[in-house]
Order: structure tokens, then C-alpha cells, then sequence
């Protein structure tokens, strides 16, 4: 196994005991997977934000004076998070769990491609990248931004947030 980046054709075994790369063709074929991967993998971040709940609660303030060991977490309880998960919306968080875990393992696989420290195949990943993320990125940034107004609309803040903005905290 190469510590180094190195220019070669024969990846032997890649990735998996039965996948062998020893030709031209095989490899290049290998490029193109994982570059097609790498896109899938850009547009996944955004059906991640299609199945973030899309409503947002408003929770209601609490009535006791702020503290130190209060945070804004500390109004998100328990019950409000119940109320999401219950079989009304059982679906929907199920494929968000899914969803979460074939990101998560097809980010591995991309990160142990790199791992073979084949020039070839991360060239492939960042030029698979950058096109998915020349197609995608516009419409990421436009969802985290909607995602962003809305949750900003709803929240209101209290004079102790308020100086928290103020001091950049």
C-alpha cells in the first residue's frame, strides 16, 4: 500500500477484495464511478434540506429571568421534541435517518477512495466535486438561506438575546 500520491494504473484490489483495477480502462471506468458518486453525493445535501421538518414552532418564551446555566437550548423540551417523532411524522424521520446514514456511509467510501492515494482517483473525486457542486451549489445556498429567513422570522428575541447579538456571541 502507497503512503504517497503516486500516478499507476494497477489499484489491485480497490475498495473491495473482488473490485480489481488493473487496466486502462478499468480505471478510467473507476474514475467515472466515482466521480458520479461525488456528485451524488453534492446533491444529496440538498434532498437532506427537502426532508428537514419544514415548519419551524415557534416555542413560547420562558417567564423566568435568564440565568447563567439557561441557554436557548434549554427551551426546546423534551415534549417538543416528541411531538416530532410521533407516527404523524414517523415517515418522514425514518427517511431522514436513512437518508443521514447513505450520506454518511457514501462520504466514507469517497474518503477511503482518497485513501488509496492514487493520483487518478482523487482527481476524479475533486473534478466530481466541483461539478456537483457547480450544479447544486446554487440551489444549497438558496434552501440554507429560505431555511435561514424562516427560522428568523419566527424567533423572537428577548433583550438578552439581543445583546448577544450585539457582542457577536
Amino acid at each position: 500500500m502507497h503512503m504517497w500520491y503516486w500516478f499507476g494504473v494497477d489499484l489491485g484490489g480497490f475498495l473491495f477484495s473482488g473490485y480489481n483495477v488493473t487496466t486502462v480502462w478499468g480505471l478510467v471506468a473507476t474514475c467515472l464511478g466515482l466521480a458520479a458518486l461525488a456528485i451524488l453525493y453534492e446533491a444529496m445535501k440538498i434532498s437532506q434540506i427537502h426532508l428537514q421538518p419544514t415548519v419551524i414552532k415557534h416555542v413560547p418564551k420562558m417567564t423566568s429571568a435568564s440565568s447563567e446555566s439557561s441557554s436557548l437550548l434549554s427551551r426546546v423540551t423534551p415534549k417538543n421534541f416528541r411531538s416530532y417523532t410521533r407516527c404523524g411524522n414517523c415517515l418522514r424521520w425514518t427517511l431522514q435517518i436513512l437518508h443521514w446514514s447513505l450520506h454518511t456511509a457514501l462520504g466514507y467510501i469517497l474518503m477511503m477512495a482518497v485513501m488509496t492515494y492514487n493520483a487518478y482517483i482523487t482527481i476524479a473525486l475533486v473534478v466530481g466535486a466541483c461539478i456537483g457542486y457547480c450544479i447544486f451549489g446554487p440551489t444549497l445556498i438558496q434552501l440554507n438561506i429560505q431555511y435561514f429567513q424562516r427560522k428568523q422570522a419566527i424567533m423572537e428575541c428577548d433583550k438578552n438575546c439581543e445583546g448577544n447579538l450585539a457582542t457577536g456571541r
